[in-house]
């Protein structure tokens, strides 16, 4: 586990502690600690609440009946339905409606939902049913006390810690800040890594001094067949220098061919033949 300073209510690192498989605290300092979905980065409202200090007034539930929090979620809604019909076009699938949220007992009786959801009962999750869309949030109520309620998604968490506390609600912005700033920092070194490989194997891949020490011929063949005699076939040869020397009998016939030299070992697609013949 990582270590933190404690002395004040400011920290240098994020702790992670598991409580079970599925969900962990991520404390930041001696007051703010989240309670977070790991399969899904959601978070426990009332972790939030508790953070923020709300007073025992404010519960979960109220933060759905507030005005702000029904335009904040019908935006959400739009966006991801914006985001799956582009999706969907993309690849050719007929758009479908999203659903944030789905009640479990109808999934079990197997009726049919007659209004839009705005949330998902875990059930879903255990019967493996697919979602159709990210879910905003979620009322997990078959957990055990302590990790039950509302799980939000990660993006609404500063919408939830304003609600509850405009003075604390900074301190939840910075937690989340640090998150993402680790996770820059460990994709950054994970590409740096990734770099360092690929600089290593260079030197054994093309040796130095070599690295444009490759040609090209193509050369046309007639058809023997009395139909295909109006087209010709186009032979590709790749060479270094030391085995093109085979070629040398192509030169001195009189077949059509087109030549190019000093191409790098390492890059030879085919969009460059293809301009090469394009040019010729």
């Amino acid at each position: 586990m990582t270590v933190m300073s404690t002395s004040e209510n400011t920290t240098t690192a994020i702790v992670h502690e598991a409580i079970n498989e599925e969900y962990e605290y991520i404390q930041y300092n001696k007051q703010l600690r989240l309670i977070r979905s790991v399969k899904d980065d959601m978070y426990q409202m009332q972790s939030i609440l508790t953070a923020c200090f709300a007073p025992d007034t404010k519960l979960p539930k109220d933060w759905f009946r507030n005005q702000s929090t029904i335009k904040l979620l019908s935006e959400a809604q739009r966006d991801i339905l914006f985001s799956e019909n582009s999706e969907e076009q993309r690849v050719g699938k007929k758009p479908q409606s999203p659903k944030l949220y789905e009640n479990s007992e109808e999934q079990r009786v197997g009726k049919k939902p007659q209004s839009p959801k705005l949330y998902e009962n875990s059930e879903e999750q255990r019967v493996g049913k697919k979602p159709q869309s990210p879910k905003l949030y979620e009322n997990r109520e078959k957990l055990p006390n302590g990790l039950r309620g509302y799980y939000v998604h990660r993006l609404l968490v500063n919408a939830v810690a304003m609600w509850a506390s405009p003075r604390y609600a900074w301190h939840v912005y910075r937690l989340l800040d640090e998150i993402h700033r680790q996770e820059r920092e460990e994709l950054e070194n994970k590409l740096e890594a990734k770099d360092k490989s690929i600089q290593k194997r260079i030197p054994r891949s093309v040796p130095k001094g070599k690295e444009k020490n490759y040609k090209y011929m193509i050369y046309t063949e007639e058809m023997e067949n009395e139909e295909d005699k109006d087209m010709v076939m186009l032979h590709l040869v790749r060479r270094n220098n030391k085995s093109f020397y085979d070629l040398a009998k192509i030169y001195k016939s009189d077949r059509n061919w087109f030549y190019r030299e000093n191409l790098p070992i390492s890059m030879t697609p085919n969009e460059d033949v293809k301009q090469i013949v394009q040019d010729t």
